[in-house]
This record gives C-alpha cells, structure tokens and sequence, in this order.
C-alpha cells in the first residue's frame, strides 16, 4: 500500500480508502462467503464474543464487508441481546450532524423484514430501544474500509461510529470491548494506516485467518 508522506492525514485517509475500495471490487461473492463463514466461525470461540450478553452488529454492505446475517443469527441462537445501528443525519441537541442510534431489535425475523434505510440504503431499525439510554452493551462488532494489525480502523470517513463512542463513553464513563470484522484483502500494514485524536483503537480484529492480538494474549 503505497501512500505519499507529504500529504495531509486526512488526504492519506482518503487515498486509502480509494485503494482499498478498489480492491474490494475484485473480491468475488463466493470469497465473501467464505471469509464470512470462517470469521463466523471464529467468533463463535472467541471468549469476549461467548460471554457477552447484548451486542451491537452491523448490517453489511452488498459487496464489500463481511456478511454478518449469520452472526445476527448465531446471535439470536444464544439468546443475546441484539442492536444495529441507524445511521441519522437530521440535526440533534448534544449530538453531531452525524449521529448512530444502536437500536434493539426483538427476534431475528424483525431483522429479515428490515428495508433499506438512511445514507447507505442498509438495512437498519426504525425504532427499538436505544443503547445509548441503556448503556447495557458488551460489544460492538464495528465494520471499516481497512485495519491494521495493531488494532486500528479506517471507517468510510462520516465518522457515525466516532462520535456513538464518544457520546457513549461521555454518558456512561465506559465503553463496550470492540472488535473489528475484516476481510483479507482490508489488512493493511501498520505504517500506512494513520491515526489522529479521535480515531478509536480496537480491542480486537478477526478475519478468516487470524484474531489480532492472539487470543492467548486476551
């Protein structure tokens, strides 16, 4: 990943995103599939993700993150507590132009009857119990551009996911364990993913192949 040391953290950003947005574009839907299941797979082991009770999950875009309907699902299975995000641009007191509400969602098939809605036409809830009034959640499975094995994450660049965790943590003095969902072909190496003051560093990162740091280290 080749980036040019002059420019802006910002421009180093956004030509980031450009590479790796153009990449992803020649991952075909079986490798997405597959990758999926595998990290489906690995999270089902994964302590952190066994022992929480309510956790945040984001609903995938078509071609370019990891599937996560199995993971909802699995979820369901295991009789936690599930929220997804609806990404709001309507303008609200203490919060920014671009704002996540974390709403719960009752059963899987609410899930399946879910239509596209807000900025990136995803599937997401209308209403639910927020998280935010709760301050129940143990994790957040959080979706990026890139990620880098030292647990940093480079999201499309509106910053929803930024300012939840800021509001969040303002609010209730804690955050829940995050744990990023990558594919292969999203890893970057450390030195090309910069990080500035408002980024949130990962508590972990799973792909197909590997949970960033070891589990033997958490």
């Amino acid at each position: 990943m080749t980036v040019q040391p002059s420019l802006t953290v910002k421009a180093v950003k956004k030509q980031l995103r450009n590479q790796i947005k153009s990449s992803l574009k020649s991952v075909t839907q079986e490798s997405l599939n597959s990758q999926s299941q595998c990290i489906l797979t690995r999270l089902a082991n994964n302590a952190t993700f066994q022992n929480a009770k309510s956790i945040a999950v984001f609903m995938n875009m078509p071609d370019s993150e990891v599937k996560t309907l199995p993971i909802i699902e699995q979820c369901f299975k295991l009789n936690k507590s599930v929220y997804l995000p609806r990404c709001n641009t309507v303008p609200l007191k203490h919060r920014k132009p671009n704002y996540l509400s974390m709403l719960k969602v009752e059963t899987y098939n609410d899930i399946l009857q879910l239509q596209p809605q807000g900025k990136y036409q995803l599937l997401e809830p209308t209403s639910g119990e927020d998280a935010l009034e709760s301050g129940d959640l143990d994790l957040i499975l959080l979706p990026g551009v890139a990620f880098s094995a030292t647990l940093q994450r480079l999201g499309h660049g509106a910053g929803f996911y930024d300012e939840f965790l800021d509001t969040y943590k303002q609010k209730w003095s804690k955050l829940p364990a995050l744990i990023g969902l990558s594919l292969q072909e999203q890893i970057v190496p450390e030195d090309s993913l910069p990080v500035e003051d408002h980024d949130y560093g990962l508590d972990q990162i799973v792909t197909s192949s590997s949970t960033y740091p070891s589990l033997h280290q958490i």
